[in-house]
């Protein structure tokens, strides 16, 4: 939820920072760049340090990049912070599929792994966005308590991803 909330509020946020469209932009760009280029990059990082301390690094960095954001008064310093949130969604995408097949083997790859980004699909992508346009719109365009929720988000999935435990593993 928190990583795909940023590519609806990215723009939005720049723009509520005064930026002209131009350079609100940018922040979607940044977040984009990391997302894909991160990809790499942390699943190389997983390869040799460990798919969960690889995730939970990303989700930690990606919670206090989003604590941070309500302190983002210009373009570069919420540049920064959302290509964090997006080096950490890349991360999601490009580990997920390893350490499910760490914790269940290949046997039943397809179905498990189906089985976890159906819960992506149909609960943590419109959960992000949607609940971030209702606080939005309750609380008057006020961006702290989107930031405050996902970052609490992040950091969720910081800890969660600490307990899996591959098989035969203590």
């Amino acid at each position: 939820a928190a990583g795909v909330s940023m590519t609806v509020l990215s723009t939005d946020y720049g723009l509520s920072l005064g930026l002209p469209l131009e350079g609100a932009v940018l922040i979607l760009t940044a977040f984009n760049l990391t997302n894909g280029t991160g990809r790499l990059a942390s699943g190389y990082f997983s390869d040799r340090l460990g798919r969960r301390r690889v995730m939970s690094l990303a989700f930690l960095a990606a919670g206090i990049a989003y604590f941070l954001f309500p302190l983002a008064g210009d373009l570069p310093s919420a540049a920064i912070l959302a290509a964090v949130v997006g080096l950490s969604f890349g991360t999601l995408f490009s580990v997920s599929a390893p350490l499910v097949a760490d914790c269940f083997g290949l046997d039943h790859f397809g179905a498990i792994f189906g089985l976890t980004f159906a819960a992506y699909g149909f609960v943590a992508g419109p959960l992000g966005p949607t609940l971030s346009g209702y606080l939005l719109d309750l609380n008057g365009d006020n961006f702290i308590p989107i930031f405050l929720y996902l970052g609490a988000f992040s950091l969720l999935a910081a800890l969660s991803i600490r307990q899996v435990v591959p098989p035969g593993r203590p």
